[in-house]
């Protein structure tokens, strides 16, 4: 495979999003293959688990992307070259940002922020079923917030517009899923 000068395999899978998620995929669907096989045998049905397994995979991958990622980097950075990465990460950076400023320099990165969430509102409800849209919405942005408060402890930043933004895309999906199901439901009881 050729790769520019400037990018390398190594430069894509550890320094990019793409590779950050290709780095996130296979730990995701071990823990939603896992929660899937455990689901199936307490319900004594595998159709009844996949669906909520999807949840599984994708909060363990939003985890592995938004707390993780160094520790990830450095396990396959070891998997592959079997040796440390030489890569510095400082554990505890207290930098807040309680400033919603998202909108003056809106960017793929507030985009990133949005897009990332929208997988909730439609796994969440699938997860726990007979889950209304309020208590989707509320778990999705306490989801959030949750992560927000860690990232410090793990190097990263603590920003309200990620929240905001976060909140954002699981309002959005949240209602798409809510409309459809209703309309579904809807256009049953007419027939």
């Amino acid at each position: 495979m050729y790769f520019p000068n400037d990018m390398t395999f190594q430069y894509f899978f550890f320094d990019t999003y793409p590779g950050y998620f290709l780095q996130a995929l296979p730990i995701a669907l071990c823990a939603g293959t896992i929660y899937a096989v455990r689901r199936a045998r307490k319900t004594g049905s595998a159709a009844n688990a996949v669906l909520p397994a999807l949840f599984v995979c994708y909060i363990t991958g939003l985890l592995c992307l938004t707390l993780f990622e160094y520790v990830m980097g450095q396990a396959y950075y070891f998997l592959f070259y079997r040796s440390a990465s030489g890569r510095s990460w400082t554990w505890f950076n207290f930098e807040y940002d309680f400033v919603p400023d998202f909108f003056q320099n809106f960017g793929a990165e507030n985009l990133g922020n949005i897009v990332m969430y929208l997988p909730f509102g439609i796994f969440y409800p699938l997860f726990r079923e007979n889950t209304a849209w309020k208590q989707t919405i509320v778990a999705g942005i306490a989801t959030s917030l949750a992560i927000e408060l860690l990232q410090p402890v793990f190097g990263r930043s603590f920003d309200v517009n990620d929240i905001i933004l976060n909140g954002t895309g699981v309002i959005l999906s949240t209602a798409v899923f809510y409309l459809c199901r209703d309309a579904k439901r809807k256009k049953r009881g007419f027939h």
